[in-house]
């Protein structure tokens, strides 16, 4: 089984297709990367001295060619998914989502995961404004899931999510906008509602078979970036493997909490792969799961 991936690269650090293609390939995924900018590093990491991470953006064409070559492979009709992240501007998410359309027309039960990589609660939004629109209205309708943190979630749908009410609200309005035709599924992360959850990370994921909440403990603020696009990964790959979406929520959600606190216990503020990769496959602590609808 192979997946099309297109969001950013950095060469340090794991974020965007650099914390996403690991944890695919550990679940028996071949993944077909292509990068939608290249970058030194996150943008947001900050050490002594530093200079900016020297972003470079994929000319949109180079895009359209590469993935024109690739669908010349006989190995292009057996793709199983594809995800998409950050991806740095309108024209760059056109081109992405012609690759994504593509493979998907020729992938019967292509599985399209669309994780709208738009801003934080602590940043606001930090794309332009016109490709966080772009997304909202021209990727999801194309896309059969999304994994938008809780400011994504509230940007894309314009409602306030403060407890589980609101978030299911919110989780339910964003599926209204995804691909009738697939399996709708919502999960939306880093919940932090005020209605619960005191001290613990949450995940809410929404389908037409029903609601579960996710939890596991909060590891503060030293948590490295690449969180999300690790959960969407490792999410995918269990959806992709035939898990459910409880299923793979529970895994998704113990195999990053696994790899972060790794890295906290260890002072990276970057997440550690090649140490701790067997705890993203395997992890020991599981996430406590409930059905809330």
């Amino acid at each position: 089984m192979s997946v099309l991936a297109i969001q950013s690269q950095v060469i340090h650090g794991h974020v965007g297709n650099a914390a996403a293609c690991l944890p695919l390939q550990r679940q028996g995924l071949e993944v077909w990367a292509i990068p939608a900018a290249i970058l030194a590093f996150h943008p947001g990491k900050l050490y002594p001295g530093q200079g900016g991470p020297a972003p470079v953006l994929t000319d949109p064409s180079a895009i359209d060619h590469w993935a024109g070559a690739l669908a010349t492979l006989p190995h292009w009709t057996k793709l199983r998914g594809g995800i998409t992240g950050w991806l740095g501007s309108v024209a760059i998410a056109e081109a992405a989502g012609r690759a994504l359309i593509q493979a998907k027309a020729a992938n019967p039960g292509f599985h399209w995961l669309c994780d709208p990589v738009l801003g934080d609660t602590d940043t606001g939004l930090y794309v332009d404004p016109a490709l966080a629109a772009y997304i909202g209205a021209h990727l999801l309708p194309h896309a059969d899931s999304a994994t938008p943190n809780r400011f994504e979630l509230e940007y894309l749908t314009g409602l306030k999510v403060t407890g589980l009410p609101s978030a299911m609200a919110g989780a339910d309005a964003l599926r209204a906008k995804l691909d009738p035709q697939g399996p709708r599924i919502v999960v939306a992360t880093s919940l932090n509602r005020q209605d619960g959850g005191q001290g613990m990370i949450e995940a809410l994921a929404v389908s037409d078979d029903g609601a579960w909440l996710a939890a596991m403990p909060d590891l503060g603020e030293a948590t490295p970036k690449g969180a999300g696009d690790l959960f969407a990964a490792l999410f995918l790959a269990r959806l992709l493997r035939g898990k459910n979406v409880k299923k793979a929520m529970g895994f998704a959600m113990a195999g990053t909490y696994a790899v972060l606190r790794h890295a906290v216990l260890n002072g990276s503020p970057d997440m550690l792969y090649a140490a701790a990769q067997e705890e993203m496959r395997n992890p020991a602590r599981e996430a406590s799961i409930e059905r809330v609808r």
